[in-house]
């Protein structure tokens, strides 16, 4: 395979295609000399039986002889092929194979009767299976079988003696044919060998080129990866840990999907004592969504920190008017739900419009479904008479989950999803355990539902405990 590939591979320009295919060939023609001298090995010495059969008894002991010389000369000839290397002069050893065998045909030709011998019609086996094997140039089998003829005619016009005219005329006429027929089949031999190279030269190009773009293809990609694991990593960086608020603890977890996601929580504390968390998920996914995300973060805590006498809706209009801004500059359309969340000691003030809030009453034993009214981030300026606060009391005890809608949408293997009732009864189950180990459980069993996340999965626990 290397004697096809490794000159094929120089193919982008003419010089260096010819030299390759000068290369190929004479790798091609000293591995078909060696078949040629093995068929010769074989194929000489089972001729013994026609000359049992054809010709005198006083002419086999010679003509034994003779088979027995060329025999071992080819053996010796197969042998040189083996230990030497292809080269430009390995054609030469089709002519030796050749001119070894014919020569001594023709010498038997003139020991069975001269040019009036049949014997003649070995001739033509030599210049046909040596023509039809070597993948040599017309040339070749022109000067091969033209030597061939002239040491038939030289042998037995000095050697052979008397003859008929006619006869030398039909022995010289089948030769000839047969010479012309060798030539042509090599001419269109060599220049199918030659089409060959050149396909096999532009097919070895090809996947080279292919070979070099998937190597770049891997090293983008592998660059690309590298880049949206470091935003994702910078994304669940600025999540903040689990943490107490005045009579409140707070534990939230975000799973990210395999790329960089939309989904945000934070929970904050400013320097005036106000006590914020939020959630919220950017339309789509990728790295333009999780920049969505983080100008939210950073606008929502630079309004509550510069502002603190701001209610949840008032902190939303501002927050939303930096976002349209920042997203009309990405030129995205991107859209953000989202809840502002003020925690009081004995109430959250809700404003925005996200996933619905479920509330576990602690004295009724029972889930509530708050639902969300209110606008999203990024769709319209003018929110004014969307917006309002909307105040949830808590009592000692009551929990309230925030959510996406990973959570709810996560899908089983049969199409069925996790769903709002479902989640529902989850967190009846999960009350009772601390707030972190809740939120686990959780998330665990939305993980055991869905075979496959298609989508990042947030939950935030907000549990009253004085």
């Amino acid at each position: 395979m290397d004697a096809l590939t490794a000159p094929a591979a120089s193919a982008h320009s003419q010089p260096s295609l010819a030299r390759g295919f000068d290369r190929y060939l004479e790798k091609l023609v000293h591995a078909w000399c060696e078949v040629v001298a093995t068929i010769g090995i074989c194929l000489v010495p089972l001729f013994i039986i026609l000359d049992w059969l054809t010709m005198p008894r006083e002419l086999l002991d010679r003509f034994f002889w003779y088979r027995g010389l060329v025999t071992a000369a080819l053996a010796l000839q197969l042998l040189l092929l083996k230990r030497t290397r292809p080269g430009p002069l390995s054609f030469l050893h089709g002519y030796a194979s050749a001119l070894m065998v014919a020569g001594t045909i023709s010498w038997m030709t003139v020991d069975a009767g001269g040019f009036d011998s049949t014997y003649y019609a070995g001739l033509n086996l030599v210049i046909v299976s040596v023509n039809l094997f070597l993948p040599w140039r017309a040339v070749h089998s022109a000067v091969n079988g033209l030597l061939i003829i002239t040491v038939y005619v030289i042998a037995n016009a000095f050697w052979g003696g008397p003859y008929h005219a006619a006869a030398l005329t039909n022995h010289l006429y089948f030769l000839c044919s047969t010479v012309a027929i060798g030539v042509a089949i090599s001419r269109v031999k060599h220049e199918l060998i030659a089409k060959e190279f050149r396909l096999r030269a532009e097919l070895v190009a090809t996947n080279a080129s292919l070979d070099r773009s998937r190597e770049e293809l891997q090293v983008a990609r592998d660059a690309l990866w590298g880049e949206m694991e470091v935003a994702q990593r910078i994304q669940t960086a600025l999540l903040p840990q689990d943490r107490r608020l005045g009579g409140y603890h707070v534990a939230a977890r975000m799973l990210p999907a395999a790329e960089v996601g939309g989904d945000y929580y934070d929970i904050v504390e400013t320097d005036a004592g106000q006590r914020w968390v939020t959630i919220g998920d950017v339309s789509g996914h990728g790295v333009e969504a999780g920049l969505v995300m983080m100008m939210t973060q950073t606008s929502i805590l630079t309004v509550v920190q510069e502002q603190p006498a701001l209610g949840p809706a008032e902190v939303f209009r501002a927050v939303n008017r930096a976002l349209m801004e920042n997203i009309s500059r990405l030129d995205a359309t991107r859209y953000m739900t989202l809840n502002l969340v003020k925690v009081e000691p004995d109430a959250l003030v809700v404003a925005g419009k996200h996933q619905d809030i479920l509330i576990w009453r602690a004295a009724e034993r029972r889930v509530e479904v708050v639902e969300n009214d209110g606008a999203w981030v990024g769709v319209s300026r003018d929110i004014d008479g969307e917006l309002n606060d909307r105040r949830i009391a808590m009592s000692p005890g009551d929990v309230a989950l925030f959510f996406t809608d990973g959570v709810v949408e996560a899908t089983s293997a049969s199409g069925a999803m996790f769903g709002e009732e479902r989640l529902a009864a989850a967190l009846a189950c999960a009350v009772g355990l601390p707030p972190a180990q809740a939120i686990e459980a959780l998330f665990a069993d939305v993980t055991a539902f869905q075979p496959r996340q298609d989508d990042d999965v947030t939950m935030m626990l907000v549990k009253r405990e004085q």
